[in-house]
């Protein structure tokens, strides 16, 4: 009877001990930012584990991406590794405290204000695989915002105070990406009116000359708010020119009055917040026209949709037999996709549109200086501790071999930049 006893108790310890197994709550840190560069960031936290010398694994679904340090690569499940190991065996990030990342970009980047004004934010669970609150004593640590918070509008703001921000000594690039029907219908357009080589085939995505294009006067108008102008009465026909277009919806992917790309296009399409002569923004709806998905209102030809991260943009653009567009984070990849990325103005957001293909990594017109929609991204920390895991954070960006769509401190300092200023013009300083 006392061996029994005995083994029931040490039973109910090994159970115990099971259930608190994996990391520290405090060495489990929790973000929230911009989409734009969540896959770099992603990537940077994953070489920080291999510099401490451990194992990363990552744990990722649309907005949401959890990154795990440890000595051997870890599962999820009630029984996986993840849940099962001791805290021992987890190995905090190089330079860090933490062991353990959870980022929720779903709002873009004014998230990361949010999350530090006490806004609760879900994460993706190692264990089961969903989005759940944050374990009770995990640390809020701030996060990345493609441009200055003071580009976002007051009413998005409200009551939030606005942390300081600081460099990351990186620079996101942005481009205008569309549907495959609509690519196709623009292609078509454009090299029926002979501004596209009439040897361009629609698959020549690689040769940026046959790459259809649209200009900066073009999506300031869709962007702006007027259910009268020429996009929002036409709508296909806007982009294509043909009467036989006109009325056909087009579908523009606006992100979220909380995200950082919106705010970036905002102000390289429509001049805010550098201009003082500003045009009114098409708003953010907050209905549903059409049931399910994301929120979305029609305004004659055009039906303008409210995207919380890039995930739900890329979900729209790659629906087939739909007319959509919408601004993306270079770091996005449209090889195997259906979505294609258009020139802006004529430039191309890489030497050609496949990244990786001969050294591309959607950066490389933005080095040269023939391509300047991007901008130089930031951070915001709230306070000594956090600002310092950031600018260790911001060492591995820098040093990450041939990130697509992300340009480093070497490069920005060398040659074309907006000095710290998402207001100021490119230029090499």
């Amino acid at each position: 009877m006392q061996f029994t006893k005995i083994a029931l108790a040490v039973a109910s310890i090994v159970a115990a001990g099971a259930a608190v197994a994996a990391p520290n709550a405090n060495r489990i840190a929790l973000s929230a930012g911009a989409s734009a560069i969540q896959g770099n960031l992603t990537l940077a936290m994953q070489q920080l584990c291999t510099q401490a010398g451990g194992v990363p694994s990552t744990f990722a679904s649309g907005n949401f991406t959890t990154v795990v340090c440890a000595n051997t690569a870890v599962t999820s499940g009630a029984a996986g590794t993840y849940a099962t190991k001791p805290n021992a065996d987890f190995i905090n990030f190089n330079g860090t405290n933490y062991a353990e990342f959870r980022v929720n970009v779903s709002n873009g980047s004014f998230g990361n204000i949010q999350i530090l004004n006490g806004v609760p934010f879900t994460f993706r669970d190692p264990i089961t695989l969903t989005q759940i609150a944050a374990p009770a004593g995990a640390v809020i640590v701030g996060g990345v915002n493609d441009v200055n918070p003071d580009t976002f509008p007051a009413s998005t703001i409200g009551t939030n105070t606005v942390f300081a921000s600081t460099s990351v000594g990186v620079a996101q690039t942005f481009g205008v990406a569309a549907s495959l029907a609509l690519y196709n219908k623009m292609f078509d357009a454009q090299k029926a009116a002979g501004t596209i080589p009439a040897a361009c085939v629609a698959t020549d995505t690689a040769l940026s000359y046959c790459v259809p294009s649209i200009g900066k006067a073009q999506m300031a108008t869709i962007m702006t708010d007027n259910d009268f102008n020429s996009a929002y009465l036409k709508g296909v026909g806007f982009l294509t020119g043909l009467a036989a277009d006109d009325g056909i919806e087009l579908r523009y992917v606006r992100r979220v009055d909380t995200s950082g790309t919106q705010a970036s296009a905002q102000n390289y399409f429509l001049g805010l917040t550098c201009s003082r002569a500003n045009l009114p923004i098409v708003p953010e709806p907050t209905s549903d026209d059409e049931p399910g998905g994301l929120k979305d209102q029609l305004r004659n030809s055009i039906r303008v949709y409210a995207a919380g991260g890039t995930g739900d943009v890329r979900v729209e653009l790659n629906k087939a037999g739909v007319f959509a567009l919408g601004v993306m984070s270079g770091e996005n990849n449209q090889t195997g996709q259906n979505w294609r990325w258009l020139r802006v103005g004529g430039a191309s957001i890489g030497e050609n549109a496949v990244p990786g293909t001969a050294g591309n990594t959607n950066s490389n017109t933005m080095k040269n200086g023939s391509y300047d929609f991007y901008f130089e991204v930031t951070y915001s920390g709230g306070n000594a501790a956090n600002n310092a895991f950031w600018a260790t954070v911001s060492g591995a960006l820098n040093t990450l071999p041939a990130p697509v769509g992300l340009v480093n401190n070497a490069d920005l300092s060398s040659g074309y930049n907006k000095g710290g200023n998402t207001c100021l013009p490119s230029a090499s300083f």
